[in-house]
This record gives structure tokens, sequence and C-alpha cells, in this order.
């Protein structure tokens, strides 16, 4: 099935409001890896102010742990960052479990993250779906 769409708005609207009430985290970046966009999961899972995450690259905002042990470059990546490999689009998705200070706590989180290319307006972006696992490794 294919939909069709007389108006670019409608489709924005589509697709805003999947993004919006998809259970999962999602965020968008730009080529500088800064978060442009994201909806309420990601907040919660982030347990940041929409301040602390708009412009703010996604380690920051999650209080990566590794970012003070490694010799970070001028864009906040440590320099052999899985997640920097993630949003560059060398690869497009993956497991990734470290810790992360979250509410002044370390908190080991159990990631499962996809990426995915997206092109608006001439400008490239990289579509980021977060499946926070932790709790299901807690269980098991």
């Amino acid at each position: 099935m294919r939909l069709e769409f007389c108006r670019v708005e409608e489709a924005n609207d589509l697709v805003n409001q999947l993004i919006e009430h998809h259970p999962q985290a999602i965020f968008l970046t730009d080529h500088d890896f800064k978060v442009r966009y994201f909806n309420k999961p990601f907040q919660e899972l982030t347990k940041s102010d929409k301040g602390d995450i708009i412009d703010h690259e996604f380690c920051e905002v999650m209080g990566c742990t590794q970012r003070e042990k490694f010799d970070v470059s001028d864009n906040g990546f440590c320099k052999h960052c899985q997640l920097r490999e993630l949003l560059s689009g060398n690869i497009s998705e993956m497991e990734l479990i470290r810790d992360f200070v979250i509410n002044n706590k370390v908190k080991t989180k159990h990631l499962h993250i996809d990426s995915h290319r997206v092109v608006m307006d001439g400008h490239k972006y990289r579509l980021v779906v977060i499946d926070d696992r932790t709790m299901k490794h807690k269980i098991d």
C-alpha cells in the first residue's frame, strides 16, 4: 500500500504524529551531531528539559560517563565513540551498554539504537530510534 498526499502539509502532519506518538525514544540530529528534534519518550529517557536537549549532542544530553575518560574532540565525542560511527552513517544499528549520569545518579543503560538517513529541504539528518532494553536485562 502506498500513501498518496495532496499537500505536503498532510505528509508533514502524519510524520510528526507518528514520531510524537511512537513509544520508543526518537531524535533527529544534524551533520554536527546536534539534536534538532525529539519526541516525549526521548525526553523521558534522558530526564532532561527541552533546553538541555536541543542543540546538544546525544552523549552530552544522556550524560555519558565515557566522555571524560577519552580525548574528546571539538564536537564533544570521544575519538572512538560507537555513537559517532552510528550518527555519521558508518553503521545503521548498534547495541550500546554504557553508564550514563541521569538525575545525578550513574545508571547502566542497555540501548538498541537504529539510525536512518533523512534528507529534508536539502539538508542531511539522521533519524535515531532508541529502544531502551534496560528493564528487560534486569529481569533476565
